[in-house]
């Protein structure tokens, strides 16, 4: 019994052996595996032809790489998975033919070795033993595939040529638009001419199939002296076409061509910086660098890895971020690349600086929405603080109003005190504590838009109008925000002083004022600028004319115009034309009233009597009232970006006219003018109003005593005088701007 328990034990001891002893190799085994999965070497030459050959030497088998090639800019990647590096750097310039610089970088078990061209050029792989070799061709290989590629378009023009009349260009021309343009002129023989016109390398390139180009126009044509964005045409015959090329001197132009009988015109257009972005972003809203991609069944994640490396950005992908994809893109931004790829596996991106972050569509809008959530509770907890901000030149009512999301249609009458929305309101308090705690809290649900509302949720604002201070208690975010308004809103409001002149005058002294005032027109076509004639003769632009045509306008009309403008410089004339008027005894200067007011505001200026009108009422008997006959002003002025006055003009002048009876029934009826219109008049200018006539019938009678009266002579000493009178009211506006400087004054 004994003896057989100690062969059993020796069997299990020597199982045990053997058992350690596999263990060991296969420790061992892994080890050498682990060993041999390095790159101890990487050495390059230079062989026949311009090629470079790059080797890569491991202390092991090869493991086969992946390898991608992008365009722009060019490089070759080769990713060895489960192999590490180990060698002394990360940079090995080359610099010889092809290749640039070899970069070889270790990260997430694999080491990646990229390639750095100077162009894109043809390469081959090959393994020898535990060597890698990468053979780069040569730039003339690219050159002589190029030529190849190119030679069968031109085939096949030449065979579309044979079907189309042989045409020719007669003339080359280039002229300069009036806004900086470039025109280039082309005069063709026929008008169906066939014309390609494609950009080329930053070039346009116009192509004429069958045509012929005298010996004369082939040449190149400097025309950067025309200060367009045009800087080179060249023409030169290609075979049986004609080839024009425009070089531009940069890129920031739009150009268009069309064709109106012989005349083929190609415009280029300047734009600025900002609209060729605009534009470009309009058309192709993608501006990363080019790069091209041909993967079968690859991660998601080694795509972004891949487009991380390329873009010099930091990718995170989450943890949710999986599955696989294949794709073949040639020649894409990286960017449209990217966009491509997140939707085809529903997948978004959020982009803070220089990183960004990739997860499915579900968990960006879970984060956002929590980051919203968090930043509403900090604001829900964020300690509120008060300030007292003076207001200078606005009132502190119609500040509050705004800030509270109340629009202010008062013209600087009433303000929007009193609104709230919310936490709190507009109060009009006068310093009183009561005053202002009853403007708290008013309307407190509505009185203001919340979209449009500057203060948060838990922010209020109150008036104190005895020291024209706004009071302000919100968060800190908040009250930059008001401030920031404030500063824009609390500004002097420019002022016009508006003098008028009202006239009644017969209709021949407004076609003596048009025939004295009158200029005549000289335009020179080729600018298109338009001068002047003064009354001296001397030659001045059109901003200094006396009178737009008020000559020809009035002399059109039976007496007078409307809306006729004289320019600055005339009212020194025009006060003694009136005056000379008014001692001929042919008008009268009826008013020249004279206000002042803010942008934006109505004005108002009235002078008259007022006429007891007798009414009976049955409850209270005769009733009295007042009607009022005044010469009345009433205008609004608004001042435009380019200086010039927007005028809403009433004006009335009423009058007491001839009794209808007498007694103590006579009625006084009144006579009524009225005039309102919308003008537009530059600073200084005066705009004339007219139209209005009233016609005066005049019968008298001369006779001598007695003498008159016998027969058959008495005709004789008789004289009958009828007299037919028109007269016009004319109004003469002139709104001048007040300067900063005179105000100061």
């Amino acid at each position: 019994m004994s003896t057989k328990q100690n062969k059993n034990g020796w069997k299990a001891a020597g199982f045990g052996f053997w058992c350690s002893v596999l263990l060991g190799c296969f420790m061992h085994v892994a080890l050498v595996r682990a060993d041999d999965g390095a790159i101890n070497n990487l050495e390059f030459s230079t062989l026949a032809g311009n090629q470079v050959q790059v080797q890569l030497e491991m202390d092991g088998p090869i493991v086969t790489p992946k390898i991608f090639q992008t365009d722009n800019p060019s490089r070759i990647a080769l990713d060895f998975a489960g192999v590490k590096s180990n060698l002394a750097k990360k940079s090995f310039p080359i610099n010889q033919g092809a290749a640039g610089t070899v970069y070889v970088v270790e990260a997430s078990g694999r080491t990646r070795v990229i390639i750095n061209l100077i162009e894109k050029v043809p390469y081959e792989t090959k393994i020898e033993g535990n060597k890698f070799y990468v053979v780069l061709k040569s730039s003339g290989t690219v050159a002589a595939v190029n030529r190849a590629v190119q030679q069968a378009p031109a085939a096949k023009d030449s065979v579309i040529s044979k079907f189309l009349p042989e045409q020719n260009i007669k003339s080359i021309d280039f002229r300069r638009g009036p806004n900086g343009e470039g025109r280039l002129l082309l005069g063709l023989s026929a008008a169906n001419t066939v014309v390609d016109a494609k950009q080329n390398a930053g070039k346009v390139v116009l192509s004429f199939l069958n045509t012929r180009l005298p010996e004369s126009l082939v040449k190149s044509f400097d025309v950067s002296d025309f200060a367009t964005p045009v800087q080179k045409i060249e023409a030169s015959p290609r075979g049986d076409s004609v080839n024009i090329v425009i070089t531009p001197n940069n890129g920031n132009y739009d150009y268009s061509s069309y064709q109106s009988d012989n005349l083929l015109t190609v415009e280029f257009r300047p734009l600025t910086p900002a609209e060729k972005e605009a534009q470009q972003k309009e058309k192709f809203p993608y501006i990363g660098n080019k790069l091209s991609l041909n993967f079968q069944d690859i991660e998601v994640r080694s795509v972004l890895q891949i487009l991380a490396d390329f873009t010099e950005l930091n990718i995170i992908a989450a943890d949710s971020v999986a599955g696989n994809v294949t794709l073949r893109l040639n020649d894409v931004p990286w960017d449209q690349a990217l966009e491509l790829i997140l939707k085809s596996k529903g997948l978004a991106k959020r982009q803070n600086g220089n990183v960004v972050m990739v997860a499915p569509v579900a968990e960006i809008m879970k984060i956002e929405q929590e980051e919203l959530d968090s930043k509403k509770i900090f604001e829900e907890l964020e300690p509120l603080k008060t300030e007292n901000i003076q207001i200078n030149y606005a009132k502190a009512g119609e500040i509050c109003g705004v800030l509270m999301g109340v629009g202010n249609n008062s013209q600087g009458g009433q303000s929007g005190a009193g609104a709230s929305s919310g936490g709190g309101g507009c109060g009009g308090g006068g310093g009183s504590v009561a005053s202002q705690q009853a403007g708290v809290g008013q309307n407190s649900q509505g009185g203001g838009s919340a979209s449009m509302r500057l203060l948060s949720p838990r922010g209020t604002a109150i008036v104190d109008a005895r020291t024209n201070t706004l009071i302000v208690k919100d968060t800190a975010k908040a009250m930059e925000d008001v401030r920031r308004m404030i500063k824009l809103l609390d500004v002097p409001v420019r002022q016009v002083l508006i003098e008028s002149r009202i006239v009644i005058a017969d209709t021949s002294f407004a076609q003596n004022l048009g025939t004295k005032f009158g200029v005549a027109h000289k335009t020179d076509i080729n600018s298109g600028t338009q001068y002047g004639m003064t009354a001296s003769g001397a030659e001045t632009s059109e901003n200094s004319q006396i009178l737009s045509d008020l000559g020809s306008a009035l002399a059109a009309s039976s007496g007078g115009a409307l809306a006729l403008t004289l320019a600055r410089g005339a009212d020194y004339l025009l006060n003694l034309e009136i005056s000379a008027l008014q001692d001929d005894g042919k008008g009268e200067l009826v008013s020249n009233p004279r206000v002042m007011t803010s942008d934006m505001v109505q004005a108002s200026i009235k002078q008259g009597v007022q006429i007891p009108y007798q009414t009976q009422s049955q409850s209270t008997g005769p009733v009295t009232e007042l009607v009022d006959a005044v010469l009345e002003l009433n205008v609004t002025p608004q001042i435009t970006p380019s200086g010039s006055v927007i005028m809403l003009l009433d004006i009335k002048k009423d009058s007491p006219g001839t009794p209808l009876a007498t007694g103590g029934n006579a009625t006084v009826p009144i006579d009524t003018r009225q005039l309102k219109t919308k003008v537009q008049v530059e600073d200084g200018e005066t705009v004339v109003l007219g139209g209005i006539y009233e016609s005066t019938v005049q019968e008298s009678f001369n006779t001598v005593p007695w003498v008159s009266d016998l027969p058959v002579i008495g005709w004789m000493f008789k004289k009958s005088v009828k007299n037919d009178t028109k007269k016009e009211l004319l109004v003469f506006i002139t709104p001048k701007v007040v300067k900063e400087s005179m105000t100061a004054k």
